[in-house]
């Protein structure tokens, strides 16, 4: 390896830690050991989980209208819970980077045929 491709990879691992929380490099050790992650702040939990309840309880079928618009491949069945069917929508979206990058981006225009409360609570909680 030569110094200007160490000085590249220096200059990443910078950028890299520059982007993410200013924490104890401890922290930040045990996270790439050991695939902890604990980048969010007890603020955002609180924020984040107040928004999630929120979320729990809109009603099936503005659920349905959401995956319908965006094509989301969640497969709903007529028994299932709108708690169910969010689960099943978070779980795909956790799968999937760039149908959440696409939900980020269409709740940030507003444009969308969805109810605009599903769609703020939607883009706070997607938002990096």
């Amino acid at each position: 390896m030569k110094t200007h491709e160490v000085a590249r990879a220096l200059e990443n691992l910078a950028k890299m830690l520059r982007s993410g929380p200013n924490r104890e490099l401890s922290e930040f050790q045990d996270e790439i050991i050991w695939g902890r992650q604990s980048h969010l702040q007890p603020e955002e939990i609180k924020i984040g989980l107040s928004q999630l309840v929120a979320l729990a309880r809109v009603d099936k079928q503005q659920w349905i209208s959401l995956i319908e618009e965006y094509g989301f491949p969640v497969d709903i069945r007529p028994r299932d819970a709108s708690r169910d069917v969010l689960d099943k929508l978070l779980r795909y979206l956790e799968q999937d980077p760039d149908a959440r990058n696409r939900l980020a981006r269409s709740a940030a225009a507003s444009s969308s045929k969805a109810s605009p409360e599903l769609m703020k609570a939607l883009g706070a909680l997607l938002k990096d």
